[in-house]
């Protein structure tokens, strides 16, 4: 994770976990039930702090986030108590797991301290790194949506030559996808990368996002279906009576699945955009190259985040922002890109020899 996006975490805990006042709202639930909880006292309702935590916790703008920074906010003790995992958490406690009046009181008040030794560490990390970067390079993007491509396991950076080579992949990729879109490659922007498991970040307007997720979105299905295949033949090959032939068989299954699948994604991708395949033979072939390249990135391990930018005001005259629609889309295909990579994870992890 680059510095600049730490930092930028800070300003979020502070702006919707803070300034939303969500720790003082577990702690007026846990109050309310603390006072229920006490001997010959008569019970006070406690549904006015009830939805007014859910309803804020509802709102908590987790799209916002990498899937590098929700980690971290998993970590600090944020997380599990921000957005449907909070309200899980409160409904749970309240209703599903039969509790008591004080053990619920207990349950909110661990969850209220976890949330402020999350907001203390957010501070100090605020403070300390505001020492060393110069805050004002900190940019927010405002009409693009930023990529986060993580070079991992087969997809990984080490020396030049890989490089050169992912580098050049990855200028593919974006100059077919844009291109379909009317739009040349140097309209998506290399704006920082990180060391570690290398991790380029993109800016990339939204018709060029949409694309790219969707894109993703398919390879990561496709390539569960064929990772799925080359599990079978790999228990096949672990036999003591291995069957070469059966081997050999699902092997086959599996290139076939890729070549298919991607084939259908190409002509998916093609439908969305509306290319001519025509009268636009050109934008087909460098599309069809870059979905190829893409799914190949994918299945190697190489992953792909994305954070959209906040929701612009509504004009003065109170009409709706007109790409406020279009960015809830998109929010809704990053958090199931997410879902998929995390899913494709635990299956490679299941089989280490994929």
């Amino acid at each position: 994770m680059q510095v600049e996006e730490l930092y930028d975490l800070t300003t979020w805990i502070d702006a919707e976990i803070v300034e939303k006042q969500i720790a003082n709202k577990f702690q007026a639930l846990h109050s309310a039930l603390q006072r229920n909880a006490q001997p010959n006292q008569q019970q006070q309702p406690f549904e006015g702090q009830r939805d007014d935590l859910i309803s804020t916790l509802r709102k908590v703008p987790l799209t916002e986030l990498s899937s590098g920074q929700i980690e971290v906010l998993e970590k600090v003790g944020i997380a599990k108590r921000v957005g449907h995992l909070g309200i899980d958490f409160v409904e749970d406690t309240l209703y599903r797991n039969a509790l008591d009046i004080a053990s619920a009181a207990r349950h909110f008040n661990t969850a209220f301290k976890q949330i402020n030794e999350g907001i203390q560490w957010s501070n100090q990390t605020m403070e300390v790194i505001g020492r060393i970067i110069n805050v004002e390079s900190v940019v927010e993007p405002e009409e693009a949506v930023v990529l986060r491509v993580h070079f991992t396991k087969e997809a990984h950076l080490s020396n030049l030559t890989e490089f050169k080579f992912w580098g050049k992949t990855w200028w593919e990729i974006g100059r077919g996808i844009s291109m379909a879109h009317g739009e040349a490659p140097e309209s998506i922007r290399v704006v920082g990368a990180s060391k570690g498991s290398i991790i380029i970040t993109l800016l990339s307007v939204y018709a060029i996002a949409k694309t790219t997720s969707s894109i993703i979105l398919q390879a990561l299905n496709l390539i569960e279906k064929v990772h799925d295949i080359r599990r079978k033949a790999q228990e096949v090959k672990a036999l003591e009576l291995s069957n070469a032939a059966a081997e050999k068989a699902l092997e086959a299954a599996a290139k076939a699945e890729k070549d298919t699948g991607v084939n259908k994604i190409v002509n998916t991708t093609i439908r969305e955009i509306g290319l001519d395949t025509d009268k636009e033979g050109d934008k087909v072939n460098e599309l069809t190259s870059a979905v190829r390249k893409l799914v190949d990135f994918i299945e190697k391990g190489g992953e792909v985040d994305f954070v959209i930018p906040d929701d612009s005001e509504a004009e003065e005259d109170g009409e709706e922002d007109a790409s406020a629609q279009e960015r809830q889309e998109l929010r809704v295909m990053f958090k199931e890109v997410r879902r998929l990579e995390n899913q494709l994870r635990q299956l490679e992890h299941k089989n280490p020899n994929n």
